[in-house]
């Protein structure tokens, strides 16, 4: 090859660099939420990278999730993170974009409910800033998924969440309706978070015999809890949870209400768990 072809492809591959134009900054990844980078390969933050570029801020700062991420806000901070964790997990762009919309949906929605937490099992002080409202059903395997997990609401939010379950059997769900008087007539006799323990661990086996050796077990009076379970009354209460879900919107197990507000995201504890965060920056005024 002779010295002027040498130049002239010099040349073009000097053009080439120049029309493509500078490397996009990178993402400042200590600044996304919820996510390691660590745990990401080149290939997935090149993926992040571009859909940060790609997508628009919902809240506070306007621009895309890349330009307000730069500027620390924190709404495009976790919307940020979430990106990231969808794309460890090879969620769709489509999925990614959607599940994005679902979250600001949640967090600022256009309707805000009033949910009935009167003489329900709860856990937390009345006056948390934040109340999580579960609709939820014995047998839902999601629901047991997160049982244990909600346990401890109190020590991850320091004392600033109110969990509260509501009785929500599912119609597939064979054993959903004994199993939720059980879990009443437990709360009847002050046990019914151990009862709600034992019922979720033990979701493929709540026939009647089964149900009554768990009230055994967690220490009820079993008069008292036969009693209940037969009560016209303790069925008029689920069924006045599982019309008051309908009411709201609920179609299916678990459903989530963080202050009034039906979240729309996964069953997914990382992400339940980030909303209920994003839900105390907004009750104390980092997010607006």
């Amino acid at each position: 090859m002779t010295f002027l072809h040498c130049l002239a492809r010099s040349a073009l591959v000097l053009a080439a660099l120049a029309w493509c134009g500078p490397a996009a900054a990178e993402v400042p990844w200590s600044a996304l939420m919820g996510i390691d980078a660590k745990t990401l390969d080149g290939a997935q933050k090149g993926r992040v990278e571009k859909l940060l570029d790609g997508l628009a801020n919902t809240r506070g700062c306007e621009g895309t999730l890349s330009s307000c991420i730069k500027e620390g806000d924190l709404t495009a901070r976790r919307h940020g993170g979430y990106v990231a964790r969808m794309v460890r997990k090879n969620k769709t762009d489509k999925d990614i974009e959607s599940g994005i919309a679902d979250r600001a949906a949640s967090a600022f929605p256009a309707r805000t409910f009033k949910v009935n937490v009167e003489d329900r099992p709860s856990r937390g002080k009345d006056s948390a800033p934040v109340s999580l409202v579960e609709f939820a059903c014995f047998e839902c395997p999601y629901c047991a998924y997160l049982a244990p997990k909600l346990a401890d609401l109190g020590k991850t939010f320091g004392g600033k969440v109110r969990h509260v379950y509501k009785f929500f059997p599912v119609r597939s769900h064979e054993r959903g309706v004994p199993a939720a008087l059980s879990g009443l007539a437990a709360f009847r006799q002050d046990k019914f978070w151990p009862m709600h323990d034992l019922l979720y661990s033990n979701r493929a086996a709540l026939g009647d015999k089964e149900l009554q050796a768990y009230a055994k077990k967690v220490g009820l009076d079993i008069a008292q809890y036969k009693a209940a379970i037969a009560a016209p009354e303790s069925m008029k209460v689920v069924e006045k949870d599982k019309l008051e879900g309908m009411r709201l919107g609920v179609d299916g197990t678990p459903a989530f209400f963080v202050n009034g507000k039906l979240y729309k995201g996964s069953a997914d504890y990382d992400e339940l768990m980030d909303r209920i965060a994003e839900e105390i920056d907004i009750v104390e005024g980092r997010v607006r």
